[in-house]
């Protein structure tokens, strides 16, 4: 069955921009929002699984028969994981917050984009996204040609002979939540670019 994407929707909510296009807006904060959704979802389900798990060992009051760490083991987890979870939405508040993020959002609208699915094995061009570490190797921004692999993407970075491997969220490689795809994103203004060449 598939499930609504409720992070996004509430990033959607709270920022008036869907997670695509933070994906293509020039400011490091708002490239960084879709990975950190990813992060949060993952997190979210990880914990509901073990506070499931937790609520089906009291059910079958398999608690009240075996050793004290039947619960605790499970309780443990779940403390675990909710502080990664907590870390994770500060995370998420934090690129919101952000102040670069939010003066860009003002004065430029959410630009129109189209998601394009993608495999592994695939070689596509994109536009590098403005990620810290995209920005750290003058990589933001510039459209390139990537090969999609299941977890990270190769590219050659323009005047350079040597081959160079990064994250999907870092070659603007998206997964979607509701249907567990690939997928690239491309703009009104990708589009243009594409037709006059």
């Amino acid at each position: 069955m598939r499930h609504l994407d409720m992070v996004g929707g509430g990033i959607t909510a709270t920022t008036g921009r869907t997670l695509d296009q933070h994906a293509t807006d020039p400011v490091p904060a708002a490239a960084h929002l879709p990975e950190a959704a990813a992060n949060l979802r993952h997190l979210r389900t990880e914990l509901l699984l073990a506070v499931d798990r937790l609520r089906t060992l009291l059910i079958n009051e398999d608690d009240l028969h075996g050793t004290t760490s039947t619960v605790a083991g499970p309780v443990e987890t779940i403390i675990e994981l909710a502080l990664e979870y907590r870390y994770a939405r500060t995370w998420i508040d934090t690129l919101i917050d952000d102040e670069a993020r939010a003066a860009y959002a003002q004065t430029h609208p959410g630009q129109t984009v189209r998601r394009r699915d993608v495999n592994p094995g695939d070689t596509v061009l994109v536009v590098l996204p403005h990620t810290d570490s995209c920005r750290r190797q003058n990589l933001a921004g510039h459209t390139t040609r990537i090969r999609v692999g299941t977890s990270d993407t190769a590219l050659r970075p323009p005047g350079s002979g040597n081959p160079l491997r990064l994250s999907h969220a870092d070659t603007g490689i998206y997964r979607d939540p509701t249907e567990d795809r690939l997928y690239v994103l491309n703009t009104e203004a990708d589009e243009t670019a594409d037709a006059g060449h």
